[in-house]
């Protein structure tokens, strides 16, 4: 299990080390028992966020510029190639 949990106390400014979610509710259990008896643990619950999340985005921009610039090009390369051919008219 990785350690992406770390716990604040409600009463002071005590927090855990980055733990698993069972560890760090035990350790917040003691300070709790040690610091504020009588006092329910409580306080709030951090969650680390995984590394590499960020790039997500950046790629579906990338993606969408590299299809424009795709269909911009295969659509130039279309209107560039021989000339359209001209209708000739005979008088009658």
């Amino acid at each position: 299990m990785a350690a992406n949990y770390r716990y604040w106390c409600g009463e002071c400014h005590y927090r855990t080390s980055w733990l698993t979610e069972s560890q760090g509710a035990d350790q917040q259990d003691r300070h709790y028992a040690e610091r504020h008896p009588g006092i329910e643990p409580g306080g709030r619950v951090e969650v680390r966020r995984g590394s590499g999340g960020g790039l997500g985005c950046l790629a579906l921009v990338g993606l969408l510029f590299l299809v424009l610039l795709l269909a911009a090009t295969c659509q130039d390369s279309q209107s560039s190639g021989a000339p359209a051919p001209t209708a000739t008219y005979r008088a009658l």
